[in-house]
């Protein structure tokens, strides 16, 4: 039996180049014969991936290359399934994980390794240096500028974003516009084409949640729009107070505070690339910024229509992952109230620990059997050994840190399931760790309510941070930039920005 997703790209396979380089060529011959009122490019400003520690790349700093190392590291992630008693959820607002997915959409865009080597493969090995150099190609400038909403097709008139408007099917949600769908085309027989969403990335149609992020984005934009800013006026003013929520709103909610403070005022130790050679550190993008699938719960409170939606619900409530539910743009019924998202609001992440949400450990498989490599924590680890990740005690020595003691690995992997810590054992994970699992195991290990750990915590605000520093119209090259969006002049958190799109007008719904 088919499955009911129409599922253009699986969760953790993304768009390649190539293809986006292929979309953009027959929707530019599209508009050559019939005048389109959009466009589609993909930008040439590609970037490149590097390491943080090159000094790593040696035997003592990663796994054993072997194919019994690949055969353990699948038997790892498929013990990183959510136990049956999971723990509490953490402090955090749910917005959070999709804010961090929203930002990593911004910054990078890496499919080309498939190309070289294939997860699947029962002979995966790491690929040499000489490879990586070659064939890795970062599709996106890594500066947070907000490209995912900027670069086309993202369709605008004049100095305004186009919105697309929700289909009546049932119950709208109270105090909502009709404008609150991704702007897209029409129904197509080609799945590829079908209802796609007209926006600067793809990715950002995957589920139901991101999808909305990006409606308030385009919302804001055309809110200071209206203020009398010129299109170009607008977007150095959004990108502006993006920047500052990352900086002073998201990092220290989900790092170690003491640690992004030290970095903005003591500025980088260990990311300080060259201003006109910005990179994406590996370690960081295949590694440490994947803590957010942890964070994904397995139900949410999306509104009063639907106050237990499933993850399956969230990706077929999308073009790009699903159905949009048979309609051509979003049903009314299940636009998102933010109020339940953010401070105080009925979802908050789960805690940052070595297991998966259930839903999103199973979410491809439609409840049939599917290969252990198209499990998502399996194929972050394989990918991480293909692309020579060190190990994370490797990483926490360069950054001067204590790496975590044996007992404190197995004591996260024993808080998941007995199975968990049989296989970090029996296979040596608990000195020589995968750098994601360690990343996930300090946060759990050490106690930090949600937060990352010191290791963690200090790749994650190293690296955005440096990223700021090196982005577009940076509010850190800017003497005490300050912003003046919101109700209160030098404050801007995400919750503000909703507020500016218009998308949270009143106070958080039941919290049971």
């Amino acid at each position: 039996m088919r499955s009911p997703y129409k599922v253009r790209f699986s969760h953790g396979i993304i768009p390649t180049v190539e293809r986006l380089d292929a979309a953009a060529k027959q929707v530019d011959a599209a508009n050559r014969t019939h005048s389109l009122p959009y466009q589609f490019a993909v930008t040439g400003d590609t970037s490149r991936f590097d390491f943080l520690f090159p000094q790593l790349q040696t035997e003592p700093g990663l796994l054993p290359e072997s194919y019994e190392t690949r055969d353990a590291l699948v038997d790892l992630g498929m013990t990183m399934t959510e136990s049956d008693h999971p723990a509490p959820d953490s402090l955090i607002p749910s917005i959070y994980t999709y804010f961090g997915q929203f930002v990593d959409h911004d910054i990078t865009l890496e499919a080309k390794s498939d190309k070289v080597a294939l997860l699947s493969s029962k002979t995966l090995r790491p690929l040499t240096l000489f490879e990586m150099k070659s064939n890795l190609v970062n599709g996106r400038k890594p500066g947070l500028d907000l490209d995912n909403v900027y670069y086309k097709p993202a369709a605008r008139a004049y100095s305004k974003l186009l919105l697309g408007r929700v289909s009546p099917t049932g119950e709208p949600v109270a105090r909502k516009d009709q404008l609150n769908d991704l702007p897209r085309r029409g129904p197509d027989p080609e799945d590829k084409y079908d209802r796609a969403a007209l926006i600067g990335d793809a990715r950002n149609d995957e589920n139901l949640i991101i999808a909305q992020l990006h409606v308030a984005f385009l919302r804001a934009h055309n809110v200071i729009a209206a203020q009398g800013h010129t299109f170009d006026e607008a977007r150095k003013i959004l990108r502006q107070h993006y920047q500052w929520i990352i900086v002073k709103d998201f990092l220290p909610r989900i790092c170690d505070p003491w640690i992004v403070n030290s970095i903005v005022n003591a500025g980088n130790r260990w990311f300080r690339p060259d201003a006109d050679d910005l990179f994406m550190p590996l370690e960081f993008s295949v590694a440490a910024y994947r803590f957010g699938h942890s964070m994904v719960r397995q139900r949410y409170h999306v509104n009063l229509n639907f106050p237990a939606a499933t993850l399956a619900d969230l990706f077929e409530l999308t073009a790009l992952s699903g159905t949009l539910k048979g309609q051509k743009t979003l049903p009314d019924a299940w636009v998102v109230e933010w109020e339940n998202f953010v401070e105080g609001g009925a979802n908050r992440a789960r805690p940052i620990d070595t297991s998966l949400t259930p839903d999103l450990f199973n979410l491809m498989s439609f409840g049939k059997p599917v290969d252990p490599e198209a499990r998502l924590p399996v194929r972050n680890l394989l990918r991480g050994y293909m692309l020579r990740l060190p190990t994370g005690q490797a990483v926490a020595e360069a950054l001067k840190l204590q790496p975590l003691t044996a007992a404190e690995i197995e004591e996260a992997a024993q808080a998941v399931s007995s199975d968990q810590l049989n296989v970090v054992r029996a296979h040596g994970f608990s000195t020589r760790t995968p750098l994601w699992y360690y990343i996930l195991a300090e946060a759990a290990a050490r106690g930090y309510r949600g937060r990352l750990g010191p290791a963690g915590s200090t790749l994650v605000a190293e690296v955005l941070i440096g990223l700021v520093r090196g982005s577009k119209d940076s509010i850190l090259r800017e003497n005490n930039w300050q912003p003046w969006l919101g109700n209160t002049p030098g404050e801007f958190q995400l919750s503000d920005l909703l507020k500016l799109a218009g998308v949270l007008n009143r106070p958080p719904g039941p919290t049971h």
